[in-house]
């Protein structure tokens, strides 16, 4: 009889909680498969739920790398300052009186130029290209995500043309330079316009911006 109740006896766990109770577990009751598998489904709804916060947390920190970087570059000829940020009127006043461009199409149109290069300096003409993206924003001629995308691309290419911010900096100078001289340009608040940016950027953006940084808007 005793040897029939102890087979029979169901196979238990003896557990202490936090307060220091003293309670049975049915082990057989943990490994059924009624239990088992709402649990492990459980579990495999939670692990889905962390691993798509995680990405979406990824993926953010990767799309807010982009405005850091782009005013890494447009900062060689701004200081730092965002654009994008003007009033409206200024902007349009800006490009208007520094491109010729009017409207949306001449917007376009000269972002374009840009990219394809209008000077022998392409490290020139595409930090321009950041900077007017932005100013282009304030102006109401291009939104946020095309403005974004559009230095998303051009961010890449200074990235895989040039070695450094030091680099993109000294080449950026030699391009302004040469700009301002076929102009006529001889102020010296103009001429060393590099150089009077450079200690901010240094200690306060491109910290933020490591030049290796993965740029690219989605996975």
């Amino acid at each position: 009889m005793a040897a029939t109740a102890a087979r029979s006896r169901r196979p238990t766990l003896v557990a202490e909680d936090a307060a220091g109770y003293v309670f049975l577990v049915d082990t057989d009751a943990l490994l059924d498969p009624s239990f088992l598998i709402p649990v492990a489904g459980g579990i495999v709804i939670l692990l889905g739920i962390v691993i798509a916060v995680i990405k979406v947390m990824l993926s953010r920190k990767k799309k807010e790398m982009i405005p850091r970087w782009a005013r890494g570059a447009y900062g060689l000829w701004t200081g730092g300052e965002d654009s994008g940020t003007w009033a409206r009127d200024r902007a349009i006043q800006s490009l208007s009186s520094w491109y010729g461009a009017t409207n949306v199409g001449a917007f376009r149109a000269v972002i374009a130029d840009l990219k394809r290069g209008t000077t022998s300096v392409p490290a020139w003409d595409l930090v321009r290209a950041l900077d007017l993206l932005r100013i282009g924003v304030a102006a109401g001629y291009i939104d946020l995500d095309e403005c974004w995308t559009e230095s998303c691309r051009i961010c890449q290419t200074i990235q895989s043309t040039h070695t450094s911010w030091e680099h993109l900096a000294q080449v950026f100078r030699v391009g302004m330079n040469s700009w301002q001289h076929r102009g006529g340009v001889t102020d010296p608040q103009e001429t060393g316009r590099v150089e009077r940016n450079l200690p901010r950027l240094r200690a306060e953006v491109w910290p933020q911006a490591p030049w290796s940084a993965k740029l690219e808007l989605e996975d």
